[in-house]
């Protein structure tokens, strides 16, 4: 017996989908776990094709499981690396499917192969009144106006119904914030959003959609947090948690990037929403 694997039972769900709240940044601080006299978990998980990731993923999860027997610890980490699965939604939605079948965690925390991690990474699972949380994640958009090639990884949406990145937030803002979209990079997201509908998006959330020739019109994960928006789950950021993001870039770029930002702090002009609209 003792040679054996034991499996642990996945976790039920709630019956209904939580009810959206307004002030996220009430609770923020409060950690509690779905099940009494247990500590909250967070299970970790890196999609990779290649099965590189960058050293500050692997020294969060050295930690992670280093920290998660100690008192003073408040969470319990478990850690995975989803390699080799490819597109981008069917490696999400196998990291989804591990966590609900092999898992009884509260928090799945999903976190890009090229992402430098902070020290702070875990805050995301403090904001107790949000179902999804993204930390600040830069991100390069390479084929658009020089202005606006860097963006962040949080969206608005227009009255045409299309999604644009929001501005960055200031730094002193200090208290988590909602906003009705996020990307990936990493998020953390509660065990109920995965819950079957119409409680939940159900265990297969990721998905691309398509124009008509086949271009990509949203990605897995602006797909997902719009479906997360639309069930009523509460999709906040966490201003204080910022990761880097480890791209390969074009110096000429980075050079009209620059060039183009100079001049319009000379003209004392900032982008519009139209200039930061996302696309496939």
């Amino acid at each position: 017996m003792s040679g054996r694997k034991r499996k642990q039972k996945s976790r039920s769900f709630s019956a209904t989908a939580p009810a959206p709240i307004v002030n996220i940044a009430e609770k923020r601080a409060k950690r509690e776990a779905l099940q009494p006299n247990r500590k909250p978990s967070i299970f970790i998980a890196v999609p990779t094709v290649t099965g590189k990731i960058h050293f500050t993923i692997a020294v969060m999860m050295a930690q992670s499981m280093a920290s998660s027997m100690l008192k003073e610890c408040p969470f319990r980490f478990g850690i995975h690396i989803e390699a080799g699965k490819r597109p981008a939604d069917y490696a999400r939605n196998c990291i989804v499917r591990t966590f609900l079948n092999d898992t009884d965690a509260d928090w799945l925390m999903m976190v890009d192969d090229d992402q430098a991690v902070p020290q702070n990474f875990w805050k995301l699972c403090t904001v107790n009144d949000a179902d999804v949380v993204s930390a600040v994640t830069p991100v390069w958009v390479g084929n658009m106006k020089p202005e606006s090639m860097l963006r962040v990884n949080h969206y608005g949406v227009d009255d045409k119904g299309q999604c644009y990145n929001l501005p960055f937030p200031d730094d002193s803002v200090k208290a988590p914030y909602r906003v009705p979209v996020v990307g990936t990079g990493c998020l953390a997201i509660r065990r109920r959003v995965f819950a079957p509908p119409p409680h939940g998006l159900g265990p297969i959330p990721f998905h691309f959609t398509y124009q008509e020739d086949r271009k990509v019109m949203g990605g897995e994960d602006i797909n997902f947090g719009v479906d997360a928006n639309k069930a009523g789950f509460v999709i906040a950021v966490h201003p204080e948690v910022r990761f880097d993001h480890v791209k390969e870039i074009p110096l000429m770029q980075v050079d009209n990037y620059y060039q183009a930002r100079h001049k319009m702090e000379i003209e004392g002009r900032k982008t519009t929403d139209e200039e930061r609209l996302s696309i496939g």
